[in-house]
């Protein structure tokens, strides 16, 4: 008896997962998680493209900030990369979108004059000094290059690299 429990309980996780998606829905999965947390007021946005939850919104404070980028890594484990870009009420929204701009500008120009980096399509996007890359690069030694020049550029808080390694395509 028990192994014709274990044997249809083995078969059912095999269809349950070859039916299914190929992977979790990591944005419900983020979503529940800070709602369960008490902190609605951030959402999660999945991008399948990067693999990378951004978690957003505005919280009361930076603990809040923190402990919702802490919950979300928490629920994704390492299915995802966490980009979080929540905002703490009462900040300036122009002021953190113009120190954002001027990241990606800095960064882009740094990018641009590089030789060895300037024939690949690499984007920045900062949001709140959180800077998200992404584009593809030949060899993991310089994505590891890109996200060290990323994280050592003035008012950038955390770096999520999402540098795809390959051929161009």
């Amino acid at each position: 008896m028990t192994r014709t429990v274990i044997a249809l309980l083995t078969a059912g996780a095999i269809v349950a997962t070859s039916c299914g998606r190929n992977e979790p829905d990591f944005e419900d999965v983020a979503d529940r998680a800070l709602a369960s947390a008490g902190l609605a007021a951030a959402e999660a946005d999945y991008d399948s493209d990067a693999k990378v939850v951004h978690v957003r919104g505005t919280v009361a404070s930076e603990t809040d900030r923190q402990r919702a980028g802490d919950v979300v890594i928490a629920a994704v484990g390492s299915g995802a990369q966490v980009a979080n870009e929540v905002t703490v009420e009462g900040g300036h929204a122009e002021t953190a979108n113009d120190f954002d701009d001027a990241i990606e500008t800095r960064l882009n120009n740094v990018v641009e004059l590089d030789r060895r980096l300037n024939e690949h399509a690499i984007t920045f996007d900062a949001v709140n000094g959180i800077v998200t890359i992404t584009g593809r690069v030949p060899s993991a030694s310089v994505k590891d290059q890109v996200g060290t020049l990323a994280r050592n550029e003035t008012g950038v808080r955390d770096v999520v690299n999402s540098l795809e390694v390959g051929p161009n395509q």
